[in-house]
């Protein structure tokens, strides 16, 4: 079985040589994820770009606020303004609502360091064998102090000093 370690890196630089150290060390790219606001270029493993709340809301807004006034004026051809305008706004409410949903449900695992990556901090998910986790968490905080290791928890992690 595994356990993920997660790990919050304040600069994309010490991000990138933590998961080239790992990679060095012998973890397989399908073993570590990167989450962020902007992500570095390159990057070889998977990686998930986090957006704000009304970054996750606004694509599913505007495409709310269009698309239903349009389908109603085809299916039932005449509207008022004031018709307009409430379609768009019933629309923007329930498309972008789906919208937050499916950012939210996609980048659940690191929905509690949102206060981290809106300043621009990385988070970077490993794939451990649980036998391995003391020994990979002691090596990491040893080679990389800089990073901050978190609870292997997905929600509400808290930073912890290694020891």
């Amino acid at each position: 079985m595994t356990t993920t370690i997660y790990m919050r890196a304040r600069e994309h630089g010490e991000g990138r040589r933590l998961i080239d150290d790992l990679l060095g060390q012998g973890f397989q790219q399908q073993q570590l994820h990167v989450y962020g606001r902007e992500l570095p270029e390159g990057l070889p493993v998977e990686a998930t770009r986090w957006r704000s709340t009304a970054m996750a809301i606004l694509p599913g807004a505007v495409i709310g606020a269009v698309a239903l006034p349009t389908l109603w004026q085809l299916l039932f051809k005449a509207q008022s303004d004031g018709q307009v305008m409430v379609l768009a706004l019933i629309g923007a409410a329930v498309v972008g609502a789906g919208s937050l949903l499916l950012e939210r449900g996609r980048a659940s695992p690191m929905n509690a360091q949102q206060s981290a990556m809106r300043s621009g901090e990385l988070m970077i998910a490993a794939e451990v064998d649980d036998d391995r986790v003391p020994e990979i968490t002691r090596q990491i905080s040893r080679s990389h102090p800089e990073v901050s290791m978190l609870e292997p928890r997905s929600g509400g992690f808290q930073a912890r000093r290694p020891g």
